[in-house]
Order: structure tokens, then sequence, then C-alpha cells
């Protein structure tokens, strides 16, 4: 019994780890919604102007009010949701945005093209 719960245990830990695993040369979509402090006209600007120039990636939302900013990142070549964070906050950081970005959501997916 107690080897039977052991193996059980060893199944749980091992299968969702090797689910994980991308294979070789496959990539990521994501859609990244983040609040940023202190986005008005000025800087959704500069946060416009830097997004598009970054391949595959443009903003798919924006609300000055409450700072809100959702992007979709397609054909990324991360591994990783801490991957995408990182890659948002050079974004920002490269636009300008100077104040707090809080991540509320971070949805990943397999590279499967561009879909609504």
């Amino acid at each position: 019994m107690r080897t039977l719960l052991l193996a059980l245990l060893c199944l749980f830990v091992v299968v969702p780890t090797m689910a994980q695993d991308e294979p070789a040369g496959r990539t990521l979509n994501a859609i990244v919604t983040v609040q940023l402090d202190g986005l008005d006209d000025a800087l959704w600007t500069k946060v416009n102007a830097r997004v598009t120039k970054e391949a595959h990636t443009n903003v798919e939302y924006v609300c000055l009010t409450t700072g809100i900013l959702v992007l979709r990142m397609q054909q990324l070549t991360v591994s990783e949701k801490a991957d995408v964070m990182s890659l948002v906050r050079r974004l920002l950081n490269d636009a300008g945005v100077k104040g707090r970005i809080e991540f509320l959501d971070i949805h990943v997916e397999p590279g499967i093209g561009n879909r609504c």
C-alpha cells in the first residue's frame, strides 16, 4: 500500500512537469493585462509608439481612467509566464513608464495563429 501511494505521488509530481515542456522551435502567444500608475494621454502616446515598433505585438485595449492596458503578443520564443512578464516590463520601461506595473492576468497558449 505504501509503495502504491508513493508511486501515485510520483506520478502527480512528474507528469505535470513533463507536460509543460515545449518542443524545440515552438512559439507561444500571450494576452497580458496590466495596470499602470499614471497612465495619461502623454504616457499612452509613448507606450503606443513603442508597442507599434515591436513585431507581433499590439495593443488590444486601453483605458486611461483605470490605467488598464491589454497587450497581444504573438510568436514568442519564451517558455514561461515570467519570461513574458520580463518582456512586457522591458517594453514599458523603454516607453517611459516609471510608476508601478501591476500584472493582472497573463494568458499563454501555444502559437497557433491569429485567433480572436
